[in-house]
């Protein structure tokens, strides 16, 4: 526990340029606009405010805000449901984006398509999308899969301890996972598994994104560069390929789990790499935060009560998707860049879906766990 909790300050210790003066800054400014507020009845079903008066957000503006953000970009725009979206659907009958999902349950992993239809891979665990959609590597027990994205097995693999937290990387030629307390790395096609460290924490290895990689391209590999949590709790980076140990960045640090929430993915990077969603607690409520990478600004899209999952953006960075196990709901909440910032889409609304956790545990009495996303798509097959 105490090693988990050095390893959540390791995470947090990383601070944007002029930070404690920013902060200043923004309080003057929220201070100032909090006094002057008028107040304002809320709409019944949809509350979107321009300026948010509440403390928790004005706290979470303060502790957020890098050197030259703009304030208005922190706080306006928030949509802030209390006990579930109203207006959300009883069934998932369409993704809002083009693409597929990728959701864990207790089933197993479970293909989502763009018009809601889903397939049932099998009792698997651990699941993750290979670059494109071609393929899903799963795990079951000590054994980690190739399937096609219809069930199918292409490879198997069996390992010592029992395997987790598979990543496939942006390339296509590696797959990283943990097996016991060993991270391991084996090609794409499943062959040359070997041992790439051992004494590992118990936290989801992070590959670094990368442009488009043509197949054909054997300088490829070199691009495989993949961080982790060691056991003593440093953060390292390596070539898997190449072993040449690279100072680990903000991007590559901010791609791993956080131990101090059970492990649940609490950021995603943009598709094109340029803009990072965070999950933030800010007293007894969560928030998804979009900043551009560099702390240049940032922006509270979503407040709620109780505590969210996800987020994951779609293929084209359009849409967030965030999980709200309380309320069993997913909310798309519809996000664009423009300007250097995320903002809400001209004439898009939140996207709610209800009854979430009994669409993926079909069949079984009583409460089911709710779905993890574990990524989302756009298929090239």
């Amino acid at each position: 526990m105490n090693k988990d909790r050095e390893l959540e300050g390791r995470l947090r210790e990383l601070a944007a340029p002029d930070e404690a003066d920013a902060e200043r800054r923004a309080w003057t400014v929220i201070r100032t606009a909090y006094a002057r507020r008028e107040p304002v009845v809320p709409e019944p079903r949809r509350r979107r405010i321009a300026l948010i008066a509440a403390a928790g957000v004005a706290a979470l503006a303060i502790g957020l805000s890098p050197a030259g953000a703009k304030v208005g970009d922190l706080v306006s725009d928030v949509f802030s449901p209390e006990e579930g979206e109203p207006d959300a659907k009883p069934a998932l009958r369409s993704l809002p984006a083009a693409g597929e999902l990728l959701v864990e349950s207790e089933q197993g992993p479970w293909v989502v398509r763009e018009d809601g239809s889903k397939r049932l891979l099998g009792d698997y665990e651990f699941a993750t999308w290979s670059p494109h959609g071609l393929f899903v590597a799963a795990t079951r027990g000590r054994e980690l899969l190739a399937l096609e994205p219809d069930g199918d097995p292409r490879w198997t693999l069996a390992g010592r301890g029992r395997i987790a937290d598979p990543r496939w990387a942006p390339s296509g030629f590696r797959i990283a996972y943990r097996s016991g307390d060993d991270l391991r790395v084996v090609a794409g096609d499943g062959t040359g598994d070997r041992l790439l460290a051992a004494d590992v924490r118990p936290v989801a290895p992070a590959w670094r994104p990368i442009g488009p990689v043509k197949v054909a391209d054997s300088s490829a590999e070199r691009f495989n560069v993949l961080t982790y949590v060691a056991g003593d709790g440093e953060i390292k980076t390596v070539n898997v390929d190449t072993g040449e140990r690279l100072e680990p960045t903000r991007a590559d640090v901010e791609q791993l789990s956080t131990p101090a929430i059970g492990g649940a993915t609490r950021r995603a990077v943009s598709p094109d790499g340029s803009e990072l969603a965070t999950l933030a607690r800010v007293g007894r409520r969560d928030q998804l935060v979009v900043e551009r990478h560099g702390g240049e600004r940032r922006r509270v899209l979503l407040s709620t009560r109780g505590t969210l999952t996800g987020p994951s953006w779609s293929p084209d960075g359009r849409w967030l998707l965030v999980g709200w196990p309380a309320a069993d709901q997913w909310l798309f909440i519809p996000a664009v860049i423009d300007g250097g910032a995320s903002r809400p889409r001209g004439g898009a609304e939140v996207v709610a879906f209800d009854r979430i956790s009994e669409q993926f545990d079909p069949g079984t009495p009583g409460p089911s766990r709710f779905p993890r996303v574990a990524g989302w798509v756009l298929p090239q097959r």
